[in-house]
Order: structure tokens, then sequence, then C-alpha cells
């Protein structure tokens, strides 16, 4: 199993940065003491797209935090992220674990008892269960709230992220219906103030700030 960190899963989406640019969101994102970022682009510029993943992976490096792509296995390569997150209609994890390899993170959508039990856990690293809460961005999947979402973590063979309305707020809540960590889009990147957004996150989970940059 790769070594990560689930616990602040920040999904960066240009088109829910508030008109900033994405690369300056995850860097004050990642300075306030995210544990990974996912870059979720759904424009099809992919010039746009690779180039933006190729400097959040180099920009991240120096804070041990790991770049994920959502879907795109092959801009993974080309930018050099640790890894994708591919949902239920995206490319398949065993295909993405050959072309990544061994070391790579994987992670895959899973919301229902049946997705959940056909996930490959040699395979895939962890997985994103929600919506938890009623969320603008998955608006046709039903919301499964404490309890469905609990009887599904317990299902999961692998790491479960929590996603879909969470805020700081609420954060608790998702890890004691049994999430290893939760993940957020807006609620980071369209505050106004990223770094207090960040740090709401960090004490309703109890986490003191204790990144070190690499050398």
């Amino acid at each position: 199993m790769n070594s990560f960190d689930l616990s602040i899963y920040f999904v960066a989406d240009p088109a829910c940065c508030g008109g900033r640019s994405v690369v300056d969101v995850v860097m004050e994102a990642a300075q306030a003491g995210v544990t990974m970022v996912q870059y979720r682009d759904k424009s099809g510029d992919m010039p746009r797209i690779l180039a933006n993943a190729a400097m959040m992976a180099e920009l991240l490096k120096a804070y041990n935090i790991p770049l994920l792509i959502n879907d795109y296995v092959d801009v993974a390569v080309a930018a050099s992220a640790d890894g994708v997150h591919l949902g239920q209609g995206d490319s398949d994890p065993k295909e993405a674990r050959a072309t990544l390899g061994f070391d790579a993170i994987i992670g895959q959508t899973a919301f229902t008892p049946e997705h959940i039990a056909a996930v490959d856990e040699t395979v895939v690293d962890y997985i994103g269960v929600g919506p938890f809460y009623p969320t603008q961005t998955d608006k046709g999947k039903p919301v499964l709230g404490a309890e469905r979402f609990s009887m599904l973590a317990a299902m999961a063979k692998v790491p479960v992220v929590g996603i879909g309305g969470i805020t700081a707020e609420n954060a608790r809540s998702v890890v004691d219906a049994g999430a290893n960590g939760v993940a957020m889009m807006r609620s980071i990147s369209e505050a106004d103030d990223i770094s207090a957004a960040v740090g709401a996150f960090r004490a309703m989970l109890d986490m003191p700030l204790n990144k070190e940059l690499k050398a």
C-alpha cells in the first residue's frame, strides 16, 4: 500500500476558484496544510490542463503533498503527477496501474455496495464515497447521509475519503461515520481567505500544522 494522508483532500477545479488562478489557489492551500490535492478540470482544454498539472506537480513536491489528476492518466504521466483519481466512467484502474506503475496512487469513486465490492485492493489505493451532504457538483447522485455512508465505509477494503458538501463545520461528522479523510472543493477554493479555510479544517480535525519543506 502506498503511503499518503487523506485527512484534508483538496479537489481543485479552475471553474470553482472565484476567478483566481487554480495554481495560485493550490499553492495557498498547500502552504496552509492540505494533505492531498486532486486537479479536476472538465474544460477539455488539454494544453492548459497539462500546463497547470505540470506546474502543480513541481510546486507541490516542496511540500511533500501528492498531486492526483482526475481522469486523465496520460496527463498524470506527462506532468509527473503522483497518481490519478478515476470515476466510474473513467479509465479502468488496472490499465491505469499498468501505465503509472506500482508507486502511483490510484483512487476511485465508489458510492454503491456494488462499486465497493468490485474494488480490487491490489490496484486501488483508496475510494472516494459520497455525496455525504447535498452538493453543487454531483447533483444527480443520491445524498448518502451518515448512516448509509457508514455502511459503505465499513464494506471498504481500502481507505475511504468522504466527499460532497463538506465544510469545516460538518467535517468531523464525516470522520465519525468512518472516513479516513474528507475531500472538499468550494469550501476552500471559493473562500475569501484560503489559508483560514484550510486552518478551520485542521482545527476541526485536530490537526496541528507541522509541514516541513523538503531540503
